[in-house]
């Protein structure tokens, strides 16, 4: 079963008013240091961007939406089109504080399901979980229709949705801390 890491870098950074991308993270960008600790644990670990050469991908594959402008299920459908994966782990630039280690374990507790979830008190999280490659006919159905929400293809899905509160060996309220702008990003730096 071939895996793969897709760090979604194709939005507009509209609240930060410049891409996360390239904000710094200690010694890194927030995208260089996502490549780094998430390249060893998967067979393939790729940037999912809205328009060819956008950022230096540090190394990883660079896989191009087909739908600009739609979004992570745009990002999805790329990363199984250009990487093959049968697998896919699936986060966003903005979740730096990003574990590998709850990544696989997703992976491993998919079972059968299509996707793999985590519902927190902040609700469901589409951009840091596990989808098989069975996902890719409602991801394509879903971009065809118009229906950009990740939400919309997950209804049409086997989707495990494991609480938060379930996850124990994991900080998963740190882990899931999402950077949208300069407020949020000064706060992150400071953890």
């Amino acid at each position: 079963m071939k895996t793969a890491a897709v760090i979604l870098a194709g939005g507009m950074s509209r609240r930060m008013g410049r891409d996360k991308a390239a904000l710094p993270f200690g010694e890194e960008t927030m995208l260089s240091h996502l490549v780094r600790i998430y390249r060893p644990h998967f067979d393939i670990t790729a940037v999912s961007v809205n328009v060819a050469g956008r950022f230096d991908t540090y190394g990883a594959l660079e896989v191009v939406d087909r739908h600009p402008g739609d979004g992570p299920l745009a990002g999805l459908e790329a990363a199984f089109l250009d990487t093959g994966a049968n697998l896919i782990f699936l986060t966003g630039t903005d979740l730096p504080l990003g574990d590998p280690a709850l990544a696989q374990y997703l992976m491993k507790a998919r079972g059968d399901h299509d996707a793999c979830l985590i519902r927190s008190d902040r609700g469901l999280e589409p951009l840091f979980a596990v989808y098989s490659s069975t996902c890719l006919d409602a991801v394509r159905t879903a971009l065809e229709e118009g229906r950009r929400s990740m939400f919309h293809m997950l209804q049409q899905v086997r989707t495990l949705e494991l609480s938060a509160e379930s996850l124990t060996d994991f900080n998963v309220q740190r882990i899931l801390t999402n950077v949208n702008d300069p407020e949020e990003y000064a706060r992150i730096l400071a953890l």
